[in-house]
């Protein structure tokens, strides 16, 4: 449920800061992601065992932070914005191999 909050959040703030500027694709398809990603762990995540759903901060925490780097990347003073895209973009993936692993080995 934190997930969809945040990630809610951080789309509406995109939306609103960027009125005048160009959408990109990137952002449009990791929302598409992160709603495919939100409604398959919501919908799998009431079959994981208790000491599964304590380690589900990886499973929230992860993809919000790569939708933020992917729809803000300006804000990263360490790397350049392509670099960041691309991070989050990876993290985005990573964060649904895992939760289709822990879906396939352990649901």
């Amino acid at each position: 449920m934190a997930l969809t909050i945040i990630a809610l959040c951080l789309v509406t703030f995109y939306f609103y800061f960027n009125k005048e500027d160009v959408i990109y694709f990137d952002a449009l398809l990791s929302v598409l992601v992160m709603i495919v990603y939100i409604t398959a762990y919501i919908y799998f995540s009431a079959d994981f065992p208790l000491h599964i759903k304590r380690a589900g901060l990886i499973c929230e925490l992860l993809p919000a932070a790569s939708l933020c780097a992917i729809l803000f990347p300006d804000w990263s003073t360490r790397f350049p914005p392509e670099v960041t895209v691309r991070l989050g973009w990876a993290g985005l993936l990573l964060s649904c191999i895992i939760l289709a692993l822990l879906v396939i080995y352990i649901a």
